[in-house]
């Protein structure tokens, strides 16, 4: 039998989940994921020998900011968030082997090891750069005309890593940081953005109450049995103003079709019914990441971990983009007596890495990690977490893809994903929300 809906949401990550709370109670809908939970990346797991210790494999934490998007959804949820104790505000870079404060303030910028003289000068120069230029280049381009190739290669290299697992030569600076490039645009510089806009309420780190996965296990919640897990979708088709969804839970004819899943899986539903679109979703390519979580005693640990973590750059040659400090951001993540870390690696500089083997892994985690915390024994628990083809590569083409795919799209189809505009848990939940307040019209 087929059933007669409004609008079919495919995929039960935070997009998914987001857009169907959205539209809300009323709405004649219903979400069909693949899987055997909800959430997507989302996922906080917990391990031990009596699950005493927590940990994410998705997002960390979550940027939130004064209002909308996450804001405002925690709210409807009912649900509490708090920032990280002020120790993990603390953010660390390797620089010649070595654990060195990032320099988030100006005091730590003209003490830190980080530049030379020369390095430091060329990026006090950066009001005198002409503001019209490289914003439509690589994230390379524009931070080495602004700043300088120090600056570049000691501080960006590691944060553009850290936030997409990519290369800084290869990654649209538009794309990947509009916010940046719209500053400049209209201040004439990121110094003078930086003055025009102080004291305006900028975004926090925070983190929910048991960890990331408590926002989608709401969601999911409240979403009852609109839900469908372990309904895969095999077809998609148009039939005159209709779609036609052929799934695991039976078939379904709706006037609109949500499609809320990685862009290999949107380009193969889309094949049929709109080819053209589905070759230029098809287009974009993702980063391997591997999330490697390992616990220790606290008294094996030399370093203090006060802080958030640690980046590293692409000079200093190592096999790891970076190791967050769990247990400094969530103090209940595990008893007092251990720590949670969580190192990540692969990338674009080791793509490799995801077919790594876990002693290989745990090599790479032993002998760098260690000799830069000090780690004296063993893990007593470890978790490895392999994500195929999950960061999408926002390169040169993408903001030209990204109107390419706006103009291919129907009235009646909604796209919501990591691979359109930005990958952030906040930006995914705004662009969602937003996306069904306009079919709610």
């Amino acid at each position: 039998m087929t059933v007669e809906l409004d609008t079919v949401v495919i995929g039960a990550g935070i997009s998914g989940l987001a857009y169907a709370h959205a539209r809300g109670p009323r709405a004649e809908l219903v979400v069909l994921e693949a899987g055997t939970r909800a959430g997507g990346l989302v996922q906080t797991v917990r391990g031990g020998a009596e699950d005493e210790f927590r940990y994410e494999v998705g997002p960390e934490s979550l940027r939130f900011e004064v209002r909308g998007g996450l804001t405002d959804m925690l709210g409807e949820l009912a649900l509490a968030a708090h920032k990280p104790p002020g120790e993990a505000a603390r953010r660390f870079l390797v620089c010649r082997g070595k654990l060195v404060d990032a320099p988030l303030s100006p005091p730590k910028f003209i003490a830190s090891p980080l530049l030379s003289v020369k390095g430091k000068l060329r990026m006090l120069a950066e009001p005198l750069r002409d503001p019209k230029r490289c914003n439509d280049g690589s994230v390379a381009d524009f931070v080495r005309h602004r700043i300088g190739q120090e600056a570049l290669d000691a501080m960006l290299d590691p944060l553009v890593s850290g936030i997409h697992a990519g290369d800084p030569a290869q990654l649209s600076m538009r794309a990947c940081f509009p916010r940046l490039v719209e500053l400049v645009e209209k201040h004439g510089g990121l110094f003078r953005a930086l003055l025009k806009t102080r004291g305006e309420p900028a975004p926090s780190v925070m983190k929910p109450e048991g960890g990331c996965q408590a926002i989608t296990d709401a969601l999911a919640a409240r979403l009852g049995d609109k839900l469908r897990l372990r309904s895969p979708v095999t077809a998609l088709s148009r039939e005159n103003d209709r779609w036609r969804v052929l799934s695991g839970s039976g078939e379904f004819r709706a006037r609109s079709v949500v499609l809320a899943v990685a862009a290999p899986t949107a380009a193969r539903l889309l094949a049929a019914p709109l080819p053209d679109l589905a070759r230029i979703v098809g287009s974009i390519q993702s980063e391997n990441v591997v999330s490697f979580v390992h616990v220790h005693r606290r008294e094996s640990v030399e370093h203090s971990l006060a802080g958030f973590g640690y980046l590293v750059a692409s000079r200093e040659r190592m096999h790891h983009l970076g190791t967050l400090f769990s247990s400094s951001i969530a103090p209940d993540a595990c008893p007092r007596t251990h720590v949670v870390l969580r190192t990540l690696l692969g990338g674009a500089r080791q793509s490799e890495l995801i077919d790594a083997s876990d002693e290989q892994l745990a090599h790479i985690v032993r002998t760098e990690v260690g000799s830069l915390l000090g780690l004296r024994a063993e893990p007593e628990f470890t978790a490895i977490q392999r994500w195929r083809a999950t960061l999408p590569r926002f390169d040169l083409q993408h903001p030209a893809r990204v109107d390419a795919i706006e103009r291919a799209t129907p009235p009646s189809l909604g796209l919501c994903g990591n691979w359109l505009r930005g990958i952030g848990v906040n930006h995914l939940a705004a662009s969602a929300r937003a996306l069904a307040s306009a079919h709610s019209m």
